[in-house]
């Protein structure tokens, strides 16, 4: 696993916090789970794979298809 650390203005901060405790993730899980979202969205992540992934499931238990 890749660890990743995104610089966050407040706004964006208080956004995020917000999203995560509508969606019931975590915010490192919510931050994930928009990435994916966005890349497979822009054909930059291969669809397949990103289908194998169960929503919420946490990042280190996902294994490659």
């Amino acid at each position: 696993m890749t660890r990743v650390v995104v610089p966050l203005t407040l706004d964006e901060f208080s956004a995020l916090e917000e999203l995560s405790i509508l969606e019931f993730r975590d915010r490192r899980e919510q931050v994930r789970y928009i990435l994916r979202a966005e890349l497979v969205r822009r054909g930059l992540l291969d669809t397949h794979l990103a289908n194998t992934i169960v929503e919420g499931e946490p990042a280190d238990e996902l294994q490659p298809a």
